[in-house]
């Protein structure tokens, strides 16, 4: 039964997951915290010893939305919910968090604790903000695009060089995006005769020899 005991220690400090039980009276002070919490640079101690609060390590800036929050769940009646905010860690490092909480009732149907399960989520919020700089400056250049007289296009590599993309601004010339995507009109429609034998050999002999581009 030891052996057993200390195997699950183990389990849990390993594990990513915090559970934790906390009071629902100021600052929420802690009555039970897993060991893990030391990933977040705090140990077991500081929180039962009410050195520091639970309410202590969530970033200022997320504070009014977290209480915001559970009030309107409080309101509601609901007795569970999921939040995602920033937490500060011992050494002061933000890291984003999502915390499922768990609503305590007494007999009398008062709340007395909330207890939380608290997974590290700062990995995908770091990679959702990485994609939403990329769509802003994707959305950025596509705006200026569209604004210029430079049009833009992706062909495939093939006879007539259908259309894979084409900048919206297409249209000064009358035509529309989905004229090309649907192959209704193909990028050689748009090269005078005279000149799509001469188009053609440059771009051919431009990429035998190496070239990113042609003019």
């Amino acid at each position: 039964m030891k052996q057993f005991d200390i195997n699950m220690d183990s389990i849990i400090i390993s594990s990513p997951v915090v559970i934790f039980l906390c009071r629902s009276t100021q600052n929420w002070p802690l009555e039970l915290v897993t060991e893990n919490i030391q990933q977040f640079g705090y140990r077991v101690e500081d929180f039962i010893s009410g050195r520091i609060q639970y309410l202590d390590t969530i970033h200022p800036h997320d504070l009014e939305k977290v209480n915001l929050e559970i009030s309107e769940c409080l309101k509601d009646g609901c007795s569970e919910l999921t939040q995602e905010y920033r937490i500060l860690t011992a050494s002061g490092e933000t890291r984003w968090v999502e915390v499922k909480l768990y609503i305590r009732k007494d007999d009398n149907g008062r709340v007395t604790h909330y207890q939380g399960i608290l997974f590290d989520i700062t990995q995908r919020k770091t990679a959702e903000e990485s994609m939403q700089k990329t769509l802003e400056k994707k959305n950025e250049l596509e705006n200026i695009i569209n604004s210029s007289q430079v049009f833009v296009f992706l062909c495939k590599p093939e006879e007539y060089w259908p259309v894979e993309f084409v900048s919206e601004n297409i249209a000064k010339l009358g035509y529309t995006p989905e004229e090309f995507i649907s192959g209704k009109i193909r990028f050689e429609d748009l090269i005078h005769p005279e000149d799509r034998e001469r188009i053609r050999a440059d771009v051919a002999r431009f990429s035998r020899e190496g070239y990113n581009y042609c003019t």
